[in-house]
Protein backbone atom coordinates (compact mmCIF):
# COMPACT_ATOMS: atom_id res chain seq x y z
CA UNK A 1 0.00 0.00 0.00
CA UNK A 2 1.20 3.56 -0.80
CA UNK A 3 -0.08 6.91 0.69
CA UNK A 4 0.12 10.37 -0.85
CA UNK A 5 -0.22 13.21 1.17
CA UNK A 6 0.02 11.88 4.21
CA UNK A 7 0.82 14.48 7.15
CA UNK A 8 2.87 12.63 9.89
CA UNK A 9 1.57 14.69 12.31
CA UNK A 10 -1.88 13.48 12.04
CA UNK A 11 -1.71 9.90 10.88
CA UNK A 12 -4.98 8.84 11.73
CA UNK A 13 -6.55 11.17 9.46
CA UNK A 14 -4.20 10.86 6.44
CA UNK A 15 -3.05 7.43 6.41
CA UNK A 16 -4.30 5.10 3.82
CA UNK A 17 -7.76 3.19 5.20
CA UNK A 18 -5.51 -0.27 4.74
CA UNK A 19 -2.93 1.09 7.53
CA UNK A 20 -5.45 1.85 9.85
CA UNK A 21 -6.68 -1.08 11.58
CA UNK A 22 -5.05 -2.25 15.24
CA UNK A 23 -3.91 -5.11 14.23
CA UNK A 24 -1.49 -3.84 11.92
CA UNK A 25 1.79 -2.73 13.61
CA UNK A 26 5.03 -1.44 12.12
CA UNK A 27 8.32 -2.97 13.09
CA UNK A 28 10.34 0.49 12.09
CA UNK A 29 8.61 4.28 10.88
CA UNK A 30 11.31 6.30 9.27
CA UNK A 31 11.32 9.80 8.40
CA UNK A 32 14.21 11.00 6.74
CA UNK A 33 15.08 14.96 7.15
CA UNK A 34 12.07 15.52 8.58
CA UNK A 35 11.05 19.71 8.25
CA UNK A 36 8.60 22.32 7.48
CA UNK A 37 7.80 23.71 4.59
CA UNK A 38 9.99 26.96 4.05
CA UNK A 39 9.80 29.16 0.82
CA UNK A 40 12.80 29.88 -0.62
CA UNK A 41 14.28 26.79 -0.03
CA UNK A 42 15.72 27.70 3.24
CA UNK A 43 14.37 24.73 4.95
CA UNK A 44 15.56 24.29 8.57
CA UNK A 45 17.29 27.34 9.43
CA UNK A 46 17.37 29.09 12.98
CA UNK A 47 13.85 31.15 12.58
CA UNK A 48 12.11 27.97 11.93
CA UNK A 49 13.94 25.82 14.63
CA UNK A 50 10.98 25.79 17.21
CA UNK A 51 8.57 25.06 14.36
CA UNK A 52 10.61 21.95 13.38
CA UNK A 53 10.76 20.82 17.45
CA UNK A 54 7.30 21.17 17.27
CA UNK A 55 7.12 19.02 13.97
CA UNK A 56 9.14 16.39 15.33
CA UNK A 57 7.44 15.67 18.74
CA UNK A 58 4.18 15.43 16.77
CA UNK A 59 5.43 12.80 14.52
CA UNK A 60 6.54 10.58 17.12
CA UNK A 61 3.52 11.10 19.26
CA UNK A 62 1.70 9.96 16.37
CA UNK A 63 3.48 7.24 14.92
CA UNK A 64 4.10 5.29 18.29
CA UNK A 65 0.55 3.63 18.61
CA UNK A 66 1.37 2.58 14.85
CA UNK A 67 4.56 0.86 16.53
CA UNK A 68 5.40 -2.68 16.76
CA UNK A 69 5.36 -3.53 20.78
CA UNK A 70 8.17 -5.90 21.02
CA UNK A 71 11.27 -4.65 18.66
CA UNK A 72 9.58 -1.30 17.01
CA UNK A 73 11.55 1.42 16.69
CA UNK A 74 11.44 5.08 14.99
CA UNK A 75 14.35 6.19 12.57
CA UNK A 76 14.68 9.91 12.07
CA UNK A 77 17.84 10.71 9.58
CA UNK A 78 18.61 14.16 9.80
CA UNK A 79 22.48 16.44 9.38
CA UNK A 80 24.22 16.65 11.85
CA UNK A 81 25.79 20.23 10.76
CA UNK A 82 25.01 23.24 12.42
CA UNK A 83 22.07 24.79 12.64
CA UNK A 84 20.37 21.06 12.50
CA UNK A 85 22.54 19.46 15.61
CA UNK A 86 21.17 22.33 17.35
CA UNK A 87 17.71 20.87 17.14
CA UNK A 88 18.87 18.06 19.56
CA UNK A 89 17.14 15.30 17.79
CA UNK A 90 17.64 13.01 20.18
CA UNK A 91 16.06 15.05 22.73
CA UNK A 92 13.20 16.62 21.73
CA UNK A 93 11.48 13.33 19.46
CA UNK A 94 10.82 12.32 23.31
CA UNK A 95 9.35 15.28 24.93
CA UNK A 96 5.67 15.29 22.38
CA UNK A 97 5.27 11.75 24.07
CA UNK A 98 2.30 11.13 26.81
CA UNK A 99 3.92 10.01 29.40
CA UNK A 100 2.78 7.98 31.96
CA UNK A 101 5.03 7.73 35.60
CA UNK A 102 8.85 7.39 35.51
CA UNK A 103 8.63 8.68 31.65
CA UNK A 104 7.18 4.96 29.88
CA UNK A 105 4.73 5.02 27.37
CA UNK A 106 1.48 2.47 27.99
CA UNK A 107 3.88 0.55 30.11
CA UNK A 108 7.07 0.48 28.36
CA UNK A 109 9.94 2.97 28.31
CA UNK A 110 10.38 4.52 24.99
CA UNK A 111 13.87 5.99 24.21
CA UNK A 112 16.75 7.32 22.31
CA UNK A 113 19.33 3.90 21.43
CA UNK A 114 21.82 5.97 19.56
CA UNK A 115 22.74 7.11 15.88
CA UNK A 116 24.37 5.48 13.17
CA UNK A 117 25.72 6.95 9.66
CA UNK A 118 23.34 8.02 7.20
CA UNK A 119 24.33 6.34 3.66
CA UNK A 120 22.64 7.02 0.96
CA UNK A 121 24.01 4.15 -0.86
CA UNK A 122 21.86 1.86 0.54
CA UNK A 123 18.76 3.82 -0.63
CA UNK A 124 19.01 3.32 -4.29
CA UNK A 125 17.36 5.69 -6.32
CA UNK A 126 16.30 8.02 -3.59
CA UNK A 127 17.43 11.87 -3.17
CA UNK A 128 16.55 13.93 -0.46
CA UNK A 129 14.37 16.85 -1.43
CA UNK A 130 13.42 20.15 -0.13
CA UNK A 131 9.89 20.52 1.78
CA UNK A 132 8.91 23.25 -1.41
CA UNK A 133 10.90 22.62 -4.54
CA UNK A 134 12.39 19.48 -6.02
CA UNK A 135 15.62 20.99 -5.44
CA UNK A 136 18.50 18.40 -3.34
CA UNK A 137 20.97 19.06 -0.61
CA UNK A 138 23.62 17.62 0.38
CA UNK A 139 23.63 14.83 2.92
CA UNK A 140 27.58 14.02 3.88
CA UNK A 141 27.29 14.55 7.26
CA UNK A 142 23.81 12.88 8.23
CA UNK A 143 23.27 10.50 10.54
CA UNK A 144 19.98 8.42 11.60
CA UNK A 145 18.90 8.47 15.27
CA UNK A 146 17.19 5.77 16.54
CA UNK A 147 14.64 5.26 18.88
CA UNK A 148 12.76 2.23 20.49
CA UNK A 149 11.72 0.07 23.47
CA UNK A 150 14.02 -0.43 26.74
CA UNK A 151 15.36 -3.89 26.95
CA UNK A 152 13.65 -5.83 29.66
CA UNK A 153 16.23 -7.31 31.69
CA UNK A 154 18.89 -6.41 29.10
CA UNK A 155 17.39 -9.25 27.02
CA UNK A 156 16.25 -9.80 22.93
CA UNK A 157 12.85 -9.09 22.29
CA UNK A 158 11.28 -12.10 21.95
CA UNK A 159 7.76 -12.22 19.30
CA UNK A 160 4.98 -14.68 19.92
CA UNK A 161 6.30 -16.34 16.80
CA UNK A 162 9.78 -17.54 18.30
CA UNK A 163 11.78 -15.36 15.61
CA UNK A 164 14.02 -12.85 17.55
CA UNK A 165 14.25 -9.40 15.78
CA UNK A 166 17.96 -7.62 16.77
CA UNK A 167 17.34 -3.89 17.89
CA UNK A 168 19.11 -1.38 14.97
CA UNK A 169 21.63 -0.93 17.51
CA UNK A 170 23.45 -3.48 19.41
CA UNK A 171 22.64 -4.12 23.37
CA UNK A 172 24.50 -6.20 26.01
CA UNK A 173 22.05 -8.67 25.96
CA UNK A 174 21.87 -12.34 27.79
CA UNK A 175 20.76 -15.68 26.54
CA UNK A 176 17.39 -16.68 26.51
CA UNK A 177 15.30 -18.78 29.59
CA UNK A 178 16.26 -22.36 26.92
CA UNK A 179 20.25 -21.32 27.18
CA UNK A 180 20.20 -21.26 23.18
CA UNK A 181 22.88 -19.29 21.70
CA UNK A 182 21.81 -16.15 20.22
CA UNK A 183 22.42 -15.06 16.66
CA UNK A 184 25.25 -12.68 16.09
CA UNK A 185 24.08 -9.47 15.85
CA UNK A 186 24.71 -7.29 12.52
CA UNK A 187 27.98 -5.21 12.39
CA UNK A 188 27.59 -1.71 13.81
CA UNK A 189 30.21 1.18 13.46
CA UNK A 190 29.81 3.49 15.99
CA UNK A 191 29.84 7.56 14.38
CA UNK A 192 32.61 8.90 14.80
CA UNK A 193 34.00 12.33 12.96
CA UNK A 194 36.03 9.80 10.94
CA UNK A 195 33.39 7.81 10.25
CA UNK A 196 31.13 10.52 8.86
CA UNK A 197 34.28 12.46 6.99
CA UNK A 198 34.84 9.20 4.90
CA UNK A 199 31.32 8.95 3.98
CA UNK A 200 31.46 12.55 2.85
CA UNK A 201 34.81 12.00 0.98
CA UNK A 202 33.20 8.81 -0.95
CA UNK A 203 29.78 10.90 -2.02
CA UNK A 204 32.36 13.90 -3.29
CA UNK A 205 33.92 11.43 -5.46
CA UNK A 206 31.08 9.82 -6.48
CA UNK A 207 29.77 13.37 -7.40
CA UNK A 208 32.86 14.63 -9.21
CA UNK A 209 33.11 11.49 -11.34
CA UNK A 210 29.38 12.16 -12.62
CA UNK A 211 30.16 15.67 -13.28
CA UNK A 212 32.71 14.54 -15.36
CA UNK A 213 30.67 12.10 -16.69
CA UNK A 214 28.56 14.87 -18.10
CA UNK A 215 31.18 16.99 -18.86
CA UNK A 216 32.97 14.00 -21.78
CA UNK A 217 28.94 13.23 -23.11
CA UNK A 218 28.50 17.11 -23.73
CA UNK A 219 31.54 17.32 -25.62
CA UNK A 220 31.61 13.87 -27.47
Amino acid sequence: VIGYNVDATGLNETLPKELQHETIKFHRICWNFPCTAINGGQDGQNDAMEKNKELVRKFVANALPYLDEECGEIHMAHKTKPPYNQWRLDKVALEGMDHEEDGNYCGRRFEFKGRIAFDKCTYQGYTPRKALDRKSFPCHDACVYVFGWKSEGGTLCMLKSSRIRHSTIPENQQKPPNDKPLPKPPSIIPVTESVIENVRSIHLQSACRRAEEQRNKKHS
